[in-house]
């Protein structure tokens, strides 16, 4: 053991600078995947999601606090009142069936959004607007949600793994926070 120090403390610093780039460059070529160009809707990272426009119709009230992409498992079908709805939300919160966005930036007339998620089919899509009140979870509603063949049931999407579906498109329309349901 002494002999190893002793070893140690008599390298000198260019020594120690060559360990140190040879070891970095070793890290270097570990961690190369050999990534090339991604076929087409695959993402390089290996990261699955979705991505498209949300385009923003109305005036953003002053009483926003945040507006997310939002992304759920299952639709609530069958509520007709806000208990169920939050009884709903909660559930499907706790058992993860829920992704949230980050923050979208606010007053704007059009976002390009990105939201990872984990593979699978995903019932609604939609954006939420949280009010700048203290009970904010109270007054969540839904501007809008991804409608492609109709405009009463939202679109399911099949997100595959590695890869990011395109084109979810969604308008975001803020007379719909007056509405006295907090979604749909």
């Amino acid at each position: 053991m002494k002999k190893r120090l002793t070893t140690l403390s008599t390298m000198n610093l260019n020594d120690i600078r060559s360990i140190i780039l040879i070891m970095a460059g070793l890290l270097i070529l570990a961690c190369y995947g050999g990534h090339g160009l991604s076929p087409t809707g695959q993402d390089a990272t290996g990261s699955s999601g979705i991505s498209g426009t949300v385009q923003f119709i109305g005036n953003w009230p002053d009483s926003t606090l945040q507006v997310n992409v939002v992304a759920s498992k299952t639709y609530p079908r069958n509520i007709t009142d806000k208990d169920s709805m939050y009884n709903f939300v909660i559930k499907e919160l706790l058992i993860e069936n829920i992704q949230l966005s980050d923050t979208l930036p606010m007053n704007i007339d059009q976002y390009n959004y990105k939201l990872n998620l984990k593979p699978g089919v995903y019932e609604w899509i939609l954006i939420a607007w949280f009010p700048d009140i203290p009970e904010y979870l109270m007054g969540v509603k839904e501007l809008g949600a991804y409608y492609m063949n109709s405009d009463s049931i939202p679109e399911s999407v099949y997100v595959p793994p590695g890869e990011f579906v395109k084109k979810i498109d969604i308008i975001a329309d803020f007379k719909n926070i007056h509405r006295e349901l907090p979604f749909f």
